[in-house]
This record gives structure tokens, sequence and C-alpha cells, in this order.
């Protein structure tokens, strides 16, 4: 007897079809993984600068505020029109612990005014960041004659995620809320 089985299996080619489709599916899933570690990196980079434009700002207030500084230190090292001034100018490396004076960002930092590490206490900058503060007397809003009330704050941070390179920035005046007081 002669048997003749009807059963059929899969062609070569529904098995590659198949394959094909399959590849297609796991490298989609591949690039959308890549895709989302790279924001997140992205996110974590720029949430970070952010805040460290904000306690930069807080910083500043934090100085205006204390009685051993008051309101005249909040200026550029080295700025004419600011004269006293305790904030260090350019891109700087950015630090977490404060100088003497306990505000970061200040000429006492670990980072003197003429770039050279030492002055402070040595901690390491955090890697990656670079700080500008600038602080200016805004035109127009400031009474001739009479003592300077308000100052401009702008504080930007740059960072770099791969080749490419990042701001955060913020703008801010600061008033001299003590007007009459000795120091203030």
């Amino acid at each position: 007897m002669d048997h003749k089985s009807n059963e059929a299996g899969f062609l070569y080619m529904d098995v590659m079809i198949a394959v094909t489709v399959l590849l297609v599916g796991v490298i989609a899933m591949l690039t959308a993984i890549t895709s989302g570690i790279v924001m997140t990196t992205t996110s974590h980079q720029q949430l970070a600068a952010k805040q460290y434009v904000q306690s930069t700002i807080e910083a500043i207030f934090s100085a205006r505020d204390l009685d051993e500084l008051g309101f005249e230190v909040i200026g550029n090292v080295g700025d004419a029109t600011i004269p006293g001034g305790v904030f260090l100018t350019g891109e700087r490396n950015f630090y977490t612990t404060a100088g003497a004076d306990g505000i970061v960002g200040t000429a006492d930092d670990s980072e003197g005014p003429d770039h050279t590490v030492g002055t402070g206490d040595d901690t390491p900058p955090i890697d990656g960041f670079l700080r500008q503060i600038t602080i200016s007397n805004p035109a127009g809003l400031n009474t001739p004659g009479s003592p300077t009330t308000l100052r401009q704050i702008e504080v930007t941070v740059t960072y770099r995620i791969g080749n490419g390179q990042f701001r955060e920035s913020m703008t801010t005046f600061a008033a001299n809320y003590r007007t009459g007081v000795p120091g203030g």
C-alpha cells in the first residue's frame, strides 16, 4: 500500500518573510530604547543645569540679605560700575562648596579670579558644567543721583551632551530693600 501524505510545511520563502518582519520589529524596539536612554540623559542634564542656575540666583540673594555682605557686594569682580563686587566674571567651573564668605560663586571659592584652582578648599568642580554670572545696573531703572537700588542678574549654565553644547539661563533683578540702613 502506497500512502501519500497530505501534510504540507512552510516554504523557505515563508520563513524568510517571517524572519524579516521579526527583525524589523526588533530593530524598531532597539531604536526606541536607545532614544529613551538619550532623552533621559538629556533631561537629567537639563534639569541639573536649571537647578544650578536657580541655586546661583539664591546664593546671590543670600549675599544681599547677609548683614556681613549686603547689597553693595552684588556685582562682578573688577566691574568699575559696581565696585566691590564679589561674583566672578566669565565662564567658570561650577563648585558646590562655598569659600569663607559662605556664598557659592564668589572670588573665595575653589577657583580664584585668575582661573587658578587652589584659593578655596580644593573641592573638585562639577564635571561638564560651566557657570557665568553677569551683574549690571539696569539702564533707566535707577534714579540718577540717588543710591543704586536695583541690579540685573543673569546666570547662564553651559553643559555638554555628546558633541552638543547647551545653555540654561535666567535673568532676574535684585532690589536693595534696605535703603537707608548702614551697610545695606
